[in-house]
């Protein structure tokens, strides 16, 4: 409790020589203009020095797998739902790797009423003066304390101007990070270039996984309410058991995935996780799709990519994958990313052995060919395709000449797996619609 009390009182005391100097600088730019560009070159050097420092000790503690300070991150505005609990201080904090419970869930981002003052402002047409945070703060002020940089209500009134000059420049010239529009003057603008960029949208990552809002709420909102589909974004801190999965993860791709991970991963901060393909099949299938905000099941769903994909698309989904090692991750990255989708922890025959399968899509992707394996598996497989209640069902063929002389109780072109599966199931006719990277064959089955 006294040390956060003595940072309290240091950080009080920084920020009202801050306060002074600028506001000297205006008044006697003689003697106030030295003083603000020594307070900048000073600033600008602590920042530089403690980055390097952090960027040593991370590379020291995870090696190849350090994270990248440096690094933008493209983010959907509706992925940052949750605000943390408490205060964040983004300068002492950026680029740390934290155990702890300060990663407590706060307020929903939504329900701040600086988010709700811009959704009335720009989609109600109301005034600032109308708005409980314009009023908040002008309180704060009226009892003599600085807020926002404002100490009066005409430096408050010029602060709330300057957001509305911010979403009529995003909504006709578009989003950009901090670095497009940093345009630095003379060595000192240059020097302080790697910490104004810390003025776009910062988070935290939490224990599992969510973004959790710091800094930059005008941006956000605005990228909210404008429904811009992704937003440059620094993450600032990461917690120690956040980065033990990921680990967990580098480490399952390497031993068990042949050294990549099947698919890509849709978490921000695990898409540098090396995987072997970048899933062109999820275009080609989103393009053909006759479907809208329906159920739909994947085979053998891996990580769940397909899953988080089509949901973000409206679609119910269900992830059907028995692999236990492949569940545990699959879970972990649900629950990253807020996702609803359903998981089915069973085998494609265990599934509903008794009853029909009904869904608006289906999804069997390089996965019925490992049931033409053996008699058993076979006969089961028809056993299941008669089941089959299904709309649209989106299947990837193997390639005979992927598995060389390796026995198959059958085998079966591209065209001829296609017609076994019409003459044992609910669908009448098929279209080839595109090949996946590898070149298998994709095609789309109509009931």
């Amino acid at each position: 409790m006294r040390i956060a009390f003595l940072r309290k009182i240091k950080n009080k005391i920084i920020f009202s020589a801050r306060q002074f100097i600028f506001r000297l600088e205006k008044r006697f730019p003689i003697i106030g203009k030295p003083l603000v560009a020594v307070w900048r070159l000073l600033c600008a050097l602590k920042f530089i020095t403690e980055k390097r420092a952090l960027k040593i000790k991370a590379k020291i503690d995870y090696g190849s797998n350090a994270p990248d300070l440096d690094k933008i991150y493209l983010v959907s505005p509706q992925k940052i739902e949750f605000c943390l609990s408490a205060p964040f201080n983004k300068w002492r904090n950026y680029g740390k790797i934290l155990a702890g419970d300060w990663d407590k869930l706060g307020p929903k981002f939504e329900e701040l009423d600086s988010y709700k003052a811009i959704q009335q402002r720009f989609l109600e047409g109301k005034k600032w003066e109308e708005t409980e945070f314009y009023k908040r703060i002008l309180g704060y002020i009226a009892n003599g304390e600085v807020n926002r940089g404002c100490k009066n209500k005409e430096e408050l009134d010029e602060r709330f101007k300057n957001i509305d000059l911010l979403y009529s420049r995003i909504k006709k010239n578009g989003y950009k990070s901090k670095e497009e529009l940093h345009s630095p003057e003379g060595w000192l603008g240059k020097l302080e270039k790697s910490s104004a960029v810390l003025d776009d949208v910062s988070v935290a990552v939490g224990r599992t996984g969510q973004l959790l809002f710091i800094d930059g709420r005008h941006r956000l909102a605005i990228a909210k309410l404008l429904n811009i589909p992704e937003i440059p974004v620094r993450i600032i801190a990461r917690h120690a058991e956040w980065m033990n999965f990921k680990r967990e993860l580098i480490t399952f791709s390497k031993n068990y995935q042949g050294g990549q991970l099947y698919q890509p991963l849709t978490h921000p901060d695990l898409q540098d996780i090396p995987h072997r393909r970048e899933d062109l099949r999820f275009k080609i299938i989103k393009d053909n799709l006759s479907l809208e905000n329906k159920t739909l099941l994947d085979i053998g769903a891996n990580l769940g990519y397909f899953c988080h994909k089509f949901e973000e698309e409206g679609f119910h989904c269900y992830a059907l994958e028995e692999n236990r090692m492949c569940l545990y991750f699959l879970r972990k990255l649900k629950k990253a990313e807020n996702r609803r989708f359903e998981i089915i922890p069973e085998s494609l025959f265990e599934y509903k052995s008794n009853q029909e399968v009904v869904f608006d899509v289906v999804l069997a992707l390089s996965i019925f060919h490992h049931f033409l394996e053996s008699k058993d598996s076979y006969s089961n497989l028809i056993k299941f395709l008669q089941k089959l209640k299904v709309r649209e069902l989106f299947f990837e063929s193997y390639l005979p000449k992927e598995f060389g002389s390796r026995p198959f109780y059958k085998s079966y072109a591209p065209d001829q797996f296609v017609n076994f599966i019409i003459e044992n199931s609910c669908f009448k006719k098929a279209e080839f619609i595109g090949n996946s990277e590898e070149g298998r064959p994709i095609y789309k089955l109509i009931s």
